[in-house]
């Protein structure tokens, strides 16, 4: 992929009248506005890549970034987080209640864990530190929530 070339982008059916463009949208992949990126880019986080994206919003085309996180890490503790399991090939299906391995964070050196992917499942984690810097941001981000890991499931979207 050629990240220098905008990905285009454009809001789904039914587009608002006035649609709320906020600093942080979801495809999977997270979509920040460009104050979100600064920040994020302040972070050096590795294994995250900006990719432009332009979101077509009526006449206009704004400018986002997409994050993609290429880094993964399988890092799910199998035994004390509820998952759903294929019986045939051991894949995480669905995650329920989620506990972190840390005999495998603590192999990863911090600054190649600030921002990552579970490799189990499209669960994207940031650590408190990179956490800490968004939230200190002024304003405030819109449109964006962190949710400690002990506290996450598989309807924190919805909440």
């Amino acid at each position: 992929m050629d990240a220098s070339v905008p990905v285009k982008l454009r809001l789904g059916e039914p587009v608002p009248s006035s649609p709320a463009m906020v600093d942080h949208h979801s495809l999977p992949a997270p979509v920040v506005s460009p104050r979100l990126k600064g920040v994020l880019d302040a972070a050096e986080l590795r294994g995250v890549q900006f990719v432009p994206a332009d979101v077509q919003v009526g006449d206009s085309a704004l400018r986002y970034w997409l994050v993609h996180m290429w880094r993964r890490l399988a890092c799910v503790d199998r035994q004390r987080s509820r998952l759903t399991v294929d019986p045939d090939d051991g894949e995480v299906m669905g995650i329920d209640s989620l506990v972190l391995d840390e005999a495998v964070l603590r192999d990863v050196p911090l600054e190649e864990r600030l921002a990552f992917r579970l490799e189990e499942s499209v669960v994207h984690l940031f650590h408190r530190s990179v956490v800490d810097r968004v939230q200190s941001m002024t304003p405030q981000p819109e449109g964006l929530r962190f949710i400690p890991v002990e506290e996450w499931n598989d309807s924190s979207a919805f909440r």
